[in-house]
């Protein structure tokens, strides 16, 4: 699905972003909010994504999922292409896959995952990809219990990112509690919501 809405994670928290949401996923995470994308979609030729893209009249994009990686050589074909038109991309991926599966320029950044306790998909981390990762993607750990806390702090000290890390809260983890163990911590990361949640709850395609 393709789509015009407020980004509501990461860097780009808050801007006015087309998603492109690829169908099929490789993780079950325990959490995830887009359970739909994990089934087959309807099959576009990337021209045309293009196309629709390009309508909107916006220079940022989100390419999300389902997992994106699983159709590398269509997501590179279409980050070439929007590249070649000045748009910025941001590419979700959960962190399962070699981020060198896609090749990409300078106006394209990863966001990706490192899969907490809380997924049930911890034993799928390629930590390979940490070494991968350039100044201007982002590192993201989602948080849903103390233990998930733990695991983030212990991969942070053992790895030192060479890009923005976020932690974002799920479920019905206290936020005040998250915010106070990273200043005490005195943890180089940001804690972001998920705005669109707030915004527009669980509705599909925003």
């Amino acid at each position: 699905e393709i789509f015009l809405s407020i980004q509501g994670e990461g860097v780009d928290i808050g801007l006015p972003t087309v998603f492109v949401r690829t169908a099929k996923c490789n993780l079950q995470c325990g959490w995830c909010d887009t359970k739909y994308s994990w089934e087959p979609g309807d099959e576009r030729t990337t021209e045309s994504i293009l196309e629709e893209v390009l309508s909107y009249g916006m220079d940022r994009v989100c390419i999300s999922g389902g997992e994106p990686m699983l159709q590398a050589e269509e997501v590179t074909k279409l980050v070439s292409m929007l590249e070649a038109k000045e748009v910025e991309v941001t590419i979700e991926t959960n962190g399962s896959i070699d981020l060198d599966d896609i090749t990409r320029g300078d106006l394209t950044r990863f966001c990706m995952d490192l899969k907490c306790p809380s997924s049930g998909m911890q034993d799928r981390n390629l930590f390979t990809n940490l070494t991968k990762l350039r100044s201007n993607d982002v590192l993201k750990f989602v948080i849903a219990h103390q233990e998930d806390y733990i695991f983030a702090r212990k991969m942070l000290e053992r790895n030192t990112p060479n890009c923005m890390v976020v932690f974002q809260p799920v479920g019905g983890l206290d936020l005040r509690d998250l915010a106070e163990r990273v200043l005490e911590d005195r943890l180089d990361v940001r804690v972001l919501l998920q705005l669109h949640r707030y915004i527009w709850g669980d509705q599909r395609g925003v």
